[in-house]
């Protein structure tokens, strides 16, 4: 992703107004302090709020985090239900972490992340 030119105020107006795009991109500013106080709680917080409204390069980030515990804990079925909804999107990134993360899922994470998402889950190879 490229940062953009905009000012962190009007990054922060649009990303308070729901701009999925502004929001990922203030929580990637925060997450490695360019234009933006370095300040990965926040920047955490608005890559999350991206994610859930269903931006793909940021549900990819949010899945990395839970894989890696990078300021979160380690959760690799949360980690998994990401990479699967940023796939579905034709993310290819994340249809590769998909992919690698099912193979590590235990059988009881494979029932749930099946409960949660149907059918259709798991690795598309």
């Amino acid at each position: 992703m490229e940062i953009s030119d905009e000012t962190l105020e009007n990054l922060q107006a649009k990303a308070q107004q729901g701009d999925l795009d502004a929001q990922y991109e203030l929580g990637w500013r925060h997450a490695i302090g360019m234009g933006a106080e370095l300040d990965d709680a926040l920047a955490l917080d608005w890559i999350k709020k991206a994610a859930e409204g269903g931006h793909a390069l940021a549900q990819n980030n949010l899945g990395a985090r839970y894989y890696s515990g990078d300021g979160l804990e380690v959760d690799i079925l949360t980690a998994y239900l990401w990479f699967y909804r940023a796939a579905a999107q034709h993310d290819r990134k994340a249809a590769k972490n998909r992919d690698s993360v099912f193979r590590q899922l235990s059988e009881e994470q494979k029932a749930k992340a099946r409960e949660r998402l149907g059918p259709e889950f798991g690795p598309r190879g």
